[in-house]
């Protein structure tokens, strides 16, 4: 490969990753503020949904803006960004299987998307799930190599 497409390739890698790190990360943080400040009530939807026995749903619904927190807050800092990505993948997985059980059961808007801060069609919110797959799965692969921002490089904890 020639030098400019070597420093190309870089710059892509550098400044893609940074990029994607912080949209997926600060969409995660926000909407795991947004539900947390209304936690109950997201206990509810989940639960609403009938996708997992009401057990589960609880302890789902009282897990996943925890996780959609930390993990968004990993991404945004370059902290485990291979591990962070996946697990940001598995959330929109399930983020996703709820959109298209919505979908089909004929609902109109995501309500537990981003809490009562933001409400969003269906459609448009299975297509964020889709964004934020696609994106965890470029960091899954990629990783931090080369990321700027990353407390990874920093404190010598290379994903390479």
């Amino acid at each position: 490969m020639t030098d400019i497409g070597t420093r190309w390739q870089t710059f892509i890698t550098v400044y893609l990753t940074l990029v994607v790190r912080l949209l997926v990360g600060g969409t995660l943080v926000f909407s795991g503020v947004t539900k947390l400040t209304e936690h109950s009530e997201f206990v509810n939807i989940v639960n609403s949904y009938h996708l997992l026995p009401e057990v589960l749903g609880t302890k789902y619904a009282m897990v996943l803006p925890w996780a959609e927190f930390v993990f968004g807050a990993y991404l945004i800092l370059g902290i485990q960004i291979r591990l962070s990505a996946l697990v940001s993948v598995l959330m929109a997985i399930s983020f996703a299987v709820a959109n298209i059980s919505a979908i089909l059961r004929g609902e109109e808007h995501c309500a537990s998307c981003f809490g009562s801060v933001i409400t969003l069609p269906v459609p448009y919110s299975l297509s964020i799930d889709i964004l934020i797959i696609i994106a965890g799965v470029l960091l899954v692969i990629i990783g931090g190599r080369g990321s700027l921002l990353n407390f990874d490089d920093f404190f010598g904890n290379s994903q390479r």
